[in-house]
């Protein structure tokens, strides 16, 4: 279905402290980061009648009880997923009438990725033992295996790679609330001299795993116009699936066929009536910087083979063509198990021209991606306007 233009906006924003091992629970930060965005939209619980969760394991049941939490009321849009998919469903849901104010959110605490967050079976039988959460160092030797098919398909240096987390950092160091930014800026040299974690990945190569939460608002066009701060338009939106999981190590993986980011991105920016280059500002998925460069490239911002290259040429920094991950990604902000809001929320900030140091001068259009399970798997695009 068609989602009108400029029917449902962005109308508040959260995010908690993102640090190691915080003393809290997931329920209390995902409690504070709503209460969070509600007050920043100037808006309160009574008004929720739309909840998308991304918890780790989401269900109906949680869901009631939450709809319980905001005042015991029945909530009228309810669903899963991503950042970027939650608020492209919640602003289709909106245009139909089935809700006004719906919230998305998510928060970790204590709950560890890959094999520190998984326990081996004492005896026999050890099958799940042999998946990769707990010997292969959960998504490393997957996006390092597709580093290496990348860098030898296309012919890349791999210094073109290693300068994306340069660029993340730089950002982090702006940005009060990232992890890493209070730790310095880095080099190319850093980066592949630091320990080696799944070759050709080294440390400063693969994300943060840490606590924090984060929380976005978004609402009809006639409550948006009351809100607090000015509204950010969600103009086009989509997601997509495809394949099960990371079992996509064959002959056309980097290939033009198949893939859910590509699908995702078509239908919103279809859907929002503009292009890839009057974008001012991106939200990119970027746990590794091969996900960067296949992001580009399935997004359609540059050619397939060409995405270190754009990486290379300075277009996702500050003052570049499309600034990117202005809050320090994956890599230097915070990865806290399921970050796919963090680039919806930047990409709006950004839009509000509210990020200090970091802002994009001029910023009137942006697009947030979510992703996961690589470009092939799931992908989410939002397309985004400032009022």
């Amino acid at each position: 279905m068609p989602m009108p233009g400029r029917k449902a906006a962005i109308v508040g924003v959260y995010t908690s402290e993102q640090a190691r091992a915080m003393p809290r629970t997931a329920w209390s930060l995902e409690v504070e980061c709503i209460k969070g965005a509600l007050a920043d939209a100037g808006l309160t619980h009574a008004d929720v009648d739309g909840l998308v969760s991304m918890s780790f394991n989401p269900s109906l049941l949680l869901l009631m009880q939450w709809a319980e939490q905001l005042g015991g009321r029945p909530v009228s849009f309810i669903d899963i997923g991503s950042g970027a998919g939650g608020a492209a469903k919640a602003a289709a849901a909106i245009a139909t009438g089935q809700a006004n104010v719906a919230v998305i959110f998510f928060a970790n605490a204590g709950y560890r990725l890959g094999p520190q967050g998984s326990a081996g079976q004492p005896g026999a039988p050890r099958l799940a033992d042999m998946s990769f959460m707990i010997q292969g160092a959960y998504m490393s030797p997957w996006y390092a295996m597709w580093t290496r098919r990348y860098l030898h398909q296309f012919k890349v240096p791999p210094e073109y790679l290693a300068e994306y987390p340069v660029i993340a950092r730089h950002h982090a160091t702006l940005n009060p609330g990232s992890v890493m930014g209070s730790r310095g800026e880095i080099t190319v040299e850093d980066v592949l001299n630091s320990r080696m974690v799944a070759d050709p990945l080294h440390l400063l190569e693969c994300p943060l795993d840490n606590d924090g939460g984060y929380a976005f608002v978004v609402a009809s066009e006639e409550i948006a116009r009351d809100c607090k701060k000015a509204p950010i338009w969600i103009l086009g939106g989509s997601e997509a699936v495809y394949t099960d999981f990371y079992m996509s190590i064959t002959r056309d993986w980097i290939s033009d066929k198949a893939q859910a980011v590509r699908r995702s991105a078509d239908i919103a920016f279809g859907m929002a009536g503009v292009s890839r280059d009057e974008m001012d500002v991106l939200g990119l998925y970027d746990c590794f910087p091969i996900t960067v460069a296949r992001d580009l490239e399935e997004m359609g911002f540059c050619k397939l083979g060409e995405g270190a290259h754009y990486i290379h040429e300075g277009h996702l920094r500050l003052g570049g063509k499309t600034p990117a991950n202005t809050d320090g990604g994956l890599l230097s902000h915070s990865h806290n198990g399921n970050p796919s809001g963090f680039q919806v929320i930047e990409v709006a900030r950004q839009l509000r021209g509210e990020c200090g140091a970091r802002q994009v001068a001029g910023a009137r259009l942006g697009v947030a991606l979510s992703q996961g399970f690589a470009v092939h798997g799931l992908g989410a695009t939002l397309v985004m306007a400032a009022d």
